[in-house]
This record gives structure tokens, C-alpha cells and sequence, in this order.
């Protein structure tokens, strides 16, 4: 079995959802109160983990007016971790949107600590950033970087920090070189479908890669990326 750490099953269409491969776990999440409600329904029918939560592009386009509702809607629900979550430093323009993101950020961090869960982050151009804000925080849980397109340094940062890395199916120099600096049992792989790749399927290319890099069988890594995904989430296959 692989586990596909990151995609997003609301956006898939019916006939995906009625055909998600048998052998690939995907770990579906939110990042708006509406996506929310809608992965909670489809994980709870498909019997897959999720997680909830709002994320800093959400908050650039709705503000924060209705945080406490939304916060409100997931406290309810039990899901595997808090996310997407974090700082977006590529639509973020205005002083405005930068605090509204730090307010929202530091809210979801606070439920995920009252709710005892990890929390996976959305770092968009903001890696150092969202690091600085967890430490300024004095977040100690785990917590994953989703979709890590940050340096090589940031990535070793977030391990001795206590996170994990979420390699998606794309190549670049320096993708490859934080695969390089971070161990095997810190890596999971994800797909970000359907908005970067079509499907969960996908997260093959990202096993593969991360063998390729680390000079391992694409079963060992797929077998070790899975692993650390279930720890991650607290799921047990």
C-alpha cells in the first residue's frame, strides 16, 4: 500500500471517487470552511483520514469574520491533523492579508494544540517564515510540510524542528537536494491532486522520485513514505 499524505477528494469528480485505486491510501484535507464540510462527508463515507482546517489563501479571499464558526465546525469533527494551515506569501500583497494570515495561523495552531493533533502546513514562498512563526509560537507537536518547495536548509530546519517533509510528483534542483539532506523517515509523498496531478496515482511518481534520489527500490520507499504517513496521522492499516 502507498499513502498519498495530501490531496483533495472534494475537488475529485464522482467517478474518480467511485474508482480511487485499491492499493493507494489518499489523505484528504480541507483549507476552507466549504471544502471542510465537504471532505469530512466524503472521509467519513469512504472510511479515509482527513484533515481540517483553514488556510492563509482562504483567509486572503473571506477574511476572518467567521473564524469562530469555522473553527467551531471542526472542533466538532475528529480529524488526523489540522491543515492546510499556514502563510502564503504568493497571493498574500498587503499588510492586511499578512495579519490576517499570522491571526488565522495562530488560532489554527491553537486548536490543533487543544485538540491534541498535528498539523500540516501550507508554505507558499513563506518556509522560513511559517518555521519562525511554530518557534515564536513555541510549537512542539509534529507537523508536516505539505507540497515542500522550499531550500534544501529549510528542510533540514523543519526536521530538527520535528516535522516531516511531503514530497509531491514534480522535479526541480532543489526538491532534489532536501531529498537528499532529509532521512528516509522523514519523507512522505503526496500528490496535491487534482490541482497538481489528476489523481492519487500520481503519488507513484513521487515514490519513485524519492527512491531515485535516495538510491533506494521504489517498494522501500514506497513501504517507508507509507509508514511515516500512518505514524503521521495516527492511522492504523
Amino acid at each position: 500500500m502507498l499513502v498519498d499524505a495530501h490531496c483533495h477528494l472534494e475537488s475529485f469528480k464522482k467517478k474518480q471517487l467511485e474508482e480511487l485505486p485499491a492499493h493507494i491510501l489518499p489523505v484528504t484535507s480541507g483549507y476552507s470552511h466549504k471544502s471542510n464540510v465537504e471532505n469530512a462527508e466524503i472521509a467519513e463515507r469512504l472510511g479515509v483520514p482527513f484533515c481540517l482546517g483553514i488556510a492563509p489563501q482562504t483567509v486572503i479571499r473571506e477574511g476572518l469574520g467567521k473564524m469562530d464558526g469555522w473553527i467551531e465546525f471542526i472542533r466538532g469533527k475528529r480529524p488526523n491533523a489540522i491543515g492546510e494551515i499556514g502563510l502564503d506569501f504568493h497571493w498574500g500583497k498587503t499588510e492586511k492579508h499578512f495579519a490576517d494570515e499570522k491571526e488565522a495561523f495562530g488560532r489554527m495552531l491553537g486548536l490543533a494544540e487543544e485538540m491534541g493533533l498535528p498539523v500540516v502546513l501550507h508554505t507558499r514562498r513563506a518556509e522560513s517564515a511559517v518555521l519562525d512563526f511554530m518557534d515564536g509560537w513555541g510549537w512542539k507537536k509534529p507537523f508536516m510540510m505539505h507540497f515542500f518547495s522550499g531550500k534544501a536548509e529549510e528542510g533540514a530546519r523543519a526536521v530538527e524542528m520535528g516535522g516531516i517533509i511531503s514530497i509531491p510528483p514534480l522535479h526541480s534542483k532543489e526538491r532534489r537536494k532536501t531529498i537528499e539532506a532529509v532521512p528516509l523517515g522523514k519523507l512522505v509523498a503526496e500528490t496535491d491532486a487534482p490541482y497538481v496531478v489528476r489523481g492519487v496515482e500520481g503519488v507513484e511518481k513521487s515514490v519513485e522520485y524519492i527512491a531515485e534520489v535516495k538510491g533506494v527500490g521504489v517498494e522501500k520507499a514506497g513501504r517507508a513514505t507509507a509508514e511515516n504517513a500512518l505514524r503521521f496521522f495516527n492511522v492504523r492499516k
